[in-house]
């Protein structure tokens, strides 16, 4: 979630945030929302007349460790966050609004990947619910893919972790190294699988990271697959090995080289577990 979040100053666009929040928890929950969220209304005389549900005065999102609320307050919203043992409530505190909404990210990353399985369940829940960060400041553009590259490493420092800075310098640098040699050549298969990955492989499997809460990525483990940290660590690696054939057959003016380790990394890196939401 951006850090640059403004919370809402008046009464009436607190509400009309929370109205939207309880539809998109709503929709991300599905079932799950009927154990976990509890919406309140505030219906007026002209609410009821018109058969109108009412505006949202707050909401409550019970999760297995943690309680949180937020509701509309003053001028705008208050949010409060209570840390839950075994059901029972061992400390409550007021958060500010922006970080109610990172605590919720999480909440709910973890409850997307432990309902529907990976990282990849929890990004598009992030989305949905429009918590994800401006993970387009990822993108590498077709229309200029050297200089693009070369300010990707920058560009990713705060997005993802520091661990993994080295690998996408490493990267970029072979891809760099390569899309040259392999422009204008005679091997399709070849050219593409370059392409594919310094313009869709590298910056969405960065980008699919970047949408999920920073502390829940560190220390949420994943079934049968480490954190979402290790996992893009992981991922990383496997495609520096792929990215470092590619460039080294095509120095070696080796096509047929090329050929198989392009499909190599079709097969690989086309369906990732980091994908990104539709």
């Amino acid at each position: 979630m951006s850090p640059a979040f403004a919370a809402p100053t008046t009464p009436e666009d607190a509400a009309e945030f929370l109205e939207r929040l309880a539809v998109s928890l709503s929709r991300v929950l599905g079932p799950a929302a009927a154990g976990t969220l509890v919406v309140q209304r505030h219906r007026s005389l002209g609410d009821r007349v018109a058969g109108r549900a009412g505006a949202v005065r707050s909401l409550r999102l019970t999760l297995p460790s943690a309680l949180l609320s937020v509701q509309v307050g003053g001028p705008g919203l208050t949010a409060t966050a209570q840390r839950v043992v075994r059901g029972v409530t061992i400390a409550r505190r007021d958060v500010p609004v922006g970080e109610f909404l990172e605590l919720l990210a999480a909440g709910v990353a973890d409850l997307a990947a432990s309902t529907a399985g990976g990282s990849a369940a929890a990004a598009r829940a992030l989305a949905a619910l429009g918590l994800a960060p401006a993970a387009d400041a990822l993108l590498v553009d077709p229309a200029d893919v050297t200089g693009s590259l070369r300010s990707l490493p920058a560009r990713a420092r705060g997005l993802v972790p520091d661990a993994a800075l080295p690998l996408v310098q490493a990267l970029v640098d072979r891809l760099l190294d390569t899309v040259p040699r392999v422009a204008g050549g005679g091997v399709d298969p070849a050219r593409l699988a370059v392409r594919s990955a310094a313009v869709d492989y590298l910056p969405d499997t960065l980008r699919a990271f970047a949408v999920l809460p920073r502390e829940w990525a560190r220390s949420h483990v994943l079934p049968g697959a480490g954190t979402a940290e290790q996992l893009l660590l992981d991922q990383l690696g496997v495609l520096l090995e792929a990215v470092t054939r590619l460039h080294d057959a095509a120095v070696l003016e080796d096509a047929s080289g090329l050929v198989v380790n392009g499909l190599f990394l079709t097969d690989r890196f086309a369906g990732s577990s980091l994908d990104l939401p539709d």
